[in-house]
Order: structure tokens, then C-alpha cells, then sequence
């Protein structure tokens, strides 16, 4: 019987997962049920929180690899001393975009509940990285201008204070990424921008041209971990 494999992403907000013939699926934390997940032989799993999914996948799989961040893996060297304290999907996404893109400097950033941003140079040694709030963290930032609205793409000057809110925190978020961006690019001149997350799509038209989006990041990590120990 042939090795099936099934990869799985539990982020904060969402999970989501892939098959061996690469179908993408994902749910909500709240809605999710064990019992969506594909038949699998074998699951490759980054989480960032939740252990009681990962307890109820592992009565559920004949195997289950729960990813856990090390020192060294393949081509990536963390900066972290203890690599335990650096996030499961951050660790992974640096293995997806080094996948693609191998022996480049690489700025790696998830745009989601939180914002992460990650340096590796074209021999794989993590330089280190910064942790930001996503825009729901910022939105309710301050209790008197609380609000529970995550549209982005709003810009310029508002003439209430709602808008004023929502345009200034959204302004906040763009210029601490591009800032970044550009501090990356004057680092790495021939270095790749790699963006992946919930919100990464959303403010696409305001972060430069020449970065290269993904929807799946985590989940290319994790194809990678599972062929590199497989």
C-alpha cells in the first residue's frame, strides 16, 4: 500500500491542509472537525496553538509528525539559541521559501493575526527576525476607537473618527511592511521578498512589485520537512 501524506497548518484563525494530490482545504478554528480531514497514512503537522486538535489528529492518523523548530535543518541555520522559542510556522515557512528560492537572500513575511518578519542569507543562516500585531491586534489596540472591522486598502484623510481609526491603523501596518521591505533590499540587493498569509492579498497593491506572494507558504515547508526526512 503506498505512503499517503497529509499536510496541516493550524494557525490562530484558521486551519488548513493539503493532500498528496495537492487539494488545498481550510476552515475556520471554530468550525473545524476532525472528521474533514482526507484519509491519510501520514500527517506533517505545524501548529501554533490548540493542542487539543493536534491530540484529536494524532487518535486520528497511523502517524503524525508534529514539526517542532530545530537549531540546523537541511540548508536553514536559526539565530535563535533556543530554537524551541521560535513559532512552529515561522520556522516552516523560511523551509517553504527556501524551497523555492534556494542559495538567495530571503525576507520572509506571514501577514495574519500577527506579522512576522524573518532574514535569511543566501547560505541559509537566519539572521533573525520581528513580531508585529496583525491589523485585528491593532483595530483593537485602544479601547476608545475599538473596533471589530478588518477592512483594509483604506487611505488618505478621514473626516470622522471611525474612519480615522481604521485609516490610520491600516497605514500603520503597510508602512511597518514596506519599511522592512526596503531596509531587506538595501541589505540583500539581489534578495527575494517572500509574503504569504490571510492578509497578504488583501494590501498586495500597496507593497512593491517585485515581491513574490504565496498562498500556502507553511504548507511548502512542510512538503519540504517531510521530504527531507522521508
Amino acid at each position: 500500500m503506498s505512503q499517503s501524506n497529509l499536510f496541516i497548518d493550524i494557525g490562530n484563525s484558521a486551519i488548513k491542509w493539503r493532500t498528496s494530490d495537492s487539494k488545498v482545504f481550510s476552515e475556520s478554528i471554530e468550525n473545524f472537525s476532525i472528521t474533514l480531514l482526507n484519509e491519510s497514512n501520514i500527517a506533517w503537522v505545524s501548529a501554533v496553538a490548540y493542542p487539543n486538535i493536534i491530540q484529536d489528529m494524532s487518535n486520528h492518523f497511523e502517524m503524525i509528525n508534529v514539526i517542532e523548530p530545530q537549531k540546523k535543518f537541511g540548508s536553514l541555520t536559526l539565530s535563535y539559541e533556543d530554537p524551541s522559542k521560535l513559532g512552529t510556522d515561522r520556522f516552516v515557512a523560511m523551509l517553504g521559501a527556501i524551497k523555492h528560492f534556494p542559495d538567495k537572500p530571503l525576507l520572509v513575511i506571514d501577514i495574519g493575526s500577527a506579522i512576522t518578519f524573518d532574514v535569511i542569507d543566501k547560505n541559509g543562516l537566519h539572521q533573525g527576525g520581528i513580531i508585529m500585531p496583525g491589523i485585528s491586534a491593532l483595530r483593537g489596540s485602544f479601547k476608545k476607537f475599538k473596533t471589530s472591522d478588518l477592512s483594509v486598502g483604506l487611505i488618505g484623510l478621514a473626516n470622522n473618527t471611525d474612519d480615522a481609526w481604521r485609516f490610520g491603523t491600516h497605514a500603520m501596518m503597510v508602512s511597518a511592511i514596506n519599511y522592512q521591505i526596503e531596509s531587506f533590499q538595501s541589505n540583500f540587493s539581489n534578495g527575494v521578498v517572500s509574503v504569504c498569509g490571510g492578509m497578504a492579498k488583501e494590501i498586495k497593491k500597496e507593497l512593491p512589485e517585485s515581491i513574490e506572494f504565496f498562498d500556502n507558504l507553511v504548507l511548502d515547508g512542510l512538503e519540504s520537512y517531510s521530504q527531507s526526512v522521508g
